[in-house]
């Protein structure tokens, strides 16, 4: 398997290509499962799709996917989390081992959706950057972000949060005076007290 070629596909790269299958060997795991993802990433061979993802059942709520198993005939799918069976929708009646939906088809392991419906809560993008960069890097990941800025939804939330030796949580509607919370890096905080000094507690 090319793991390269998936990741420049797919704009996700991934800290792990194999997750653990128990707990004992997820405990013994030093480095810990994450993704780096790609926003907006350009995908001119496969176009938004115009129709709600489905979905599994309740709680798990995964979206149907190239790794999950399908039954054609009983027009079934598994779940490859939660291994749930879930019936395909009606629009789906046409489905077959030759007729397949985009989202099952193994070259579209990321799908954008285009939901027919606005949804009431505006996207948010939140920007953690590493600042413990040399001096080209650094700028080359300024122009990267500030062209992602460039296109982004005008009624996208934005947010910033760069780390070193600190943390800093930055305010990004103060044009005239910059304003940012400070954590330390080697300290602990609880949710609480990241509340408290946010001021975003429950009242």
């Amino acid at each position: 398997m090319d793991f390269e070629a998936i990741e420049d596909q797919d704009g996700v790269r991934c800290s792990w290509n194999v997750l653990p299958n128990t707990r004992i060997e997820a405990t013994r795991s030093v480095v810990p499962v994450s993704a780096l993802y790609t926003p907006l990433k350009e995908r001119p061979e496969q176009p938004p799709i115009r129709y709600e993802p489905v979905m599994c059942k309740v709680p798990c709520r995964a979206v149907l996917n190239p790794y999950c198993q399908i039954d054609v005939r009983g027009k079934l799918w598994i779940c490859p989390f939660c291994l749930q069976r879930n019936q395909f929708p009606p629009h789906y009646k046409d489905i077959s081992a030759h007729n397949l939906p985009p989202e099952l088809l193994p070259r579209f392991t990321t799908i954008e959706y285009e939901l027919p419906r606005r949804s009431p809560i505006p996207p948010v993008f939140m920007f953690v950057v590493d600042t413990c960069l040399e001096e080209d890097e650094l700028k080359a990941l300024k122009d990267s972000l500030i062209l992602s800025l460039s296109l982004l939804p005008p009624h996208a939330l934005v947010g910033l949060i760069t780390f070193g030796t600190m943390v800093q949580l930055h305010e990004l509607g103060h044009q005239e005076c910059p304003k940012a919370y400070v954590f330390r890096g080697a300290k602990d905080y609880n949710v609480k007290q990241i509340q408290e000094m946010l001021g975003i507690g429950s009242s």
